[in-house]
Parts: C-alpha cells; sequence; structure tokens
C-alpha cells in the first residue's frame, strides 16, 4: 500500500485528532470524515479514541459499529461472520421488490448460506409489508452466523417484520446431501444464496491485483468467503434438484460461475445472469420452465443459450 501523503496528514490533524489513524483503511480526507462522523454519532464518546484505532488497523467499519444497514433493516455484525454487502442488498431488494409485485405470498423460501441472515429477513420484510407472508427458513454451517441470525430476527422484528412467525434459522450444510430433509419448510419453491464463491489464488492476492482488501483477508470469516465452483454443485446437488423447487437466485464473483450452474442443470431449466450497478456480473438466476416462475428472468441482464 503507498504511503500516504504528510501533507494530507497534517491537514487531517488539523482538522481532529481522530481523524489520521482513519487515512490508511481510505487513503482520502472527506470518505475518513464520513467514517469519523458514523463512529461518533454511533458510538459514545468514550469509545471514541478505541473506534478509530481499531480503524487503524483496517478492521472492518461495520464490526466497530456492530452493525450494517441492509434495506430498511439495520443488521448485526460481529466478528466471525461476513458482513452485508452492498452488492447484496442491490440484488436482495430488487428480488423482493418483484416478489411484491408479483404478490409472491404462501411460497417456501429457503436462504443457504446465511450468514447475519440478511437476505431472508429482508425479503420476509419486503412480502410483509405488503401483507404477503412465505414459510422462510435460512441455514448455515457457522453456528456463530446462526445464533447472530437469530438476534437480527428478534432485534428486527417489531419493527420491520410482522411475518417473522414463520422466518427460521437453523445449522446446516450444504454439503450435506441430506440437508433439506432437515430444513422446517415443507415445500421449497425459492433458494437464495450467497455462498463463499472466492478462489483461493484470488483471495491471497491484493486488491490491486483483483485480490481481496486487506481487512477483509484479515477479519473476516474465511469459511464465507473461499469456495468457487464447488458451493454452486453443492448448491444444486443437494438443495435445488432434490429440493422440487421451481427458481433460485445466488450471488457470483465470476461469470465462469453462471456457466457452471447452466452446464449443471438439464433443459428443463433457464439460467440467466444479473449485473449489479457496476456492471459486474453478480447473480446466477435460474427458473423452472413452463412454470410461474418465469417471473425471475425480469431479473436477468441476459439469458443464456
Amino acid at each position: 500500500m503507498p504511503r500516504i501523503n504528510g501533507k494530507i496528514v497534517r491537514q487531517a490533524k488539523g482538522i481532529s485528532a481522530l481523524l489520521p489513524p482513519l487515512l490508511p483503511a481510505n487513503r482520502d480526507i472527506n470518505r475518513a470524515l464520513l467514517e469519523l462522523k458514523w463512529i461518533k454519532e454511533e458510538l459514545p464518546k468514550c469509545q471514541w479514541v478505541s473506534g478509530v484505532n481499531r480503524r487503524l488497523k483496517l478492521e472492518p467499519l461495520q464490526y466497530i459499529l456492530g452493525s450494517q444497514p441492509f434495506g430498511d433493516l439495520n443488521i448485526i455484525c460481529r466478528k466471525g461472520v461476513l458482513i452485508p454487502r452492498w452488492e447484496t442488498e442491490e440484488w436482495c431488494t430488487k428480488l423482493g421488490n418483484l416478489l411484491q409485485k408479483e404478490k409472491f405470498g404462501g411460497h417456501g423460501i429457503v436462504d443457504a448460506c446465511t450468514g447475519s441472515g440478511c437476505i431472508p429477513l429482508l425479503l420476509t420484510h419486503k412480502l410483509a409489508s405488503v401483507n404477503l407472508h412465505a414459510n422462510v427458513c435460512g441455514f448455515d454451517v457457522s453456528r456463530e452466523a446462526i445464533t447472530l441470525a437469530q438476534e437480527n430476527l428478534i432485534s428486527n422484528e417489531r419493527s420491520y417484520l410482522e411475518g417473522s412467525r414463520k422466518v427460521s434459522f437453523q445449522v446446516g450444510d450444504i454439503a450435506d446431501p441430506n440437508v433439506i430433509f432437515k430444513l422446517p419448510v415443507s415445500k421449497i419453491d425459492l433458494i437464495t444464496a450467497n455462498p463463499p464463491y472466492i478462489p483461493l489464488d484470488d483471495f491471497k492476492k491484493s486488491v490491486l491485483h483483483s485480490g481481496v482488501e486487506k481487512s477483509v483477508r484479515r477479519y473476516e470469516p474465511q469459511l464465507a468467503l473461499i469456495g468457487d465452483i464447488t458451493p454452486y454443485e453443492q448448491l444444486l446437488d443437494n438443495l435445488v434438484i432434490p429440493s422440487g423447487a421451481r427458481g433460485f437466485v445466488f450471488e457470483v464473483g465470476y461469470y465462469k460461475q453462471v456457466e457452471i450452474v447452466r452446464n449443471l442443470l438439464d433443459s428443463n431449466w433457464a439460467v440467466g445472469y444479473m449485473r449489479d450497478s457496476t456492471n459486474r456480473v453478480r447473480c446466477v438466476v435460474g427458473w423452472k420452465l413452463h412454470t410461474d416462475f418465469k417471473i425471475l428472468e425480469r431479473l436477468c441482464n441476459a439469458v443464456l443459450k
């Protein structure tokens, strides 16, 4: 990482003694000022110094503040569980809006690799806000993640989750061929997931070489990050195909993962992809042909042949 210009450091110090420690993570005074504003708003004054010093060590701001907005929800964040990303919020919001518009009620939704629970909780909120309800379950191999997801359910249910009685979280592994028999959703219609999709080689690279930010490598759980192709094979073999689901939306990091999913499914399935607002391929979307889940095509920028 290039050194920070001394003039910028002096300028930051002239504004606030708390500002220079935020520069290594931000490289820019305006971004550092924004983080300092959040620290002062979210933390008691007695924790400001420790907060900026934790950030100096590149600890993610969400762990320091203890939460991250996700749509209308506020998701509790804690070390050991993946921090919700804007990319995930973006596609989940689009999916939720589509389900609202199509009055997608009474269905079974399963979110694999659920982490903090942000995806199923936001989808539940979107449906409940228009008086629609679904039977929703999130599962994750990490007990730490499930504990946090349950906390997020409790912290959001009074304000936002009118349909939360039908939301549950439990430990489960996408590598388990019997995982669908252990879920409390009798009929699974839609499956979502943000699986670990970063190849190990890319995880080791710096962000300057199309790799991962140092703060992510240092603080966030590798279990939720490193995976590449295998998680998609497991999602299809152990969830999508045996459950009889009619649609799925999986976050991806690479176009090759979209192609792998298409190649693993038979001709009864249509598969497309969704780009995020930076024009990167962000999700692979699939639906059974000749079913009402063709509505998922509206999320796609293109459909694979």
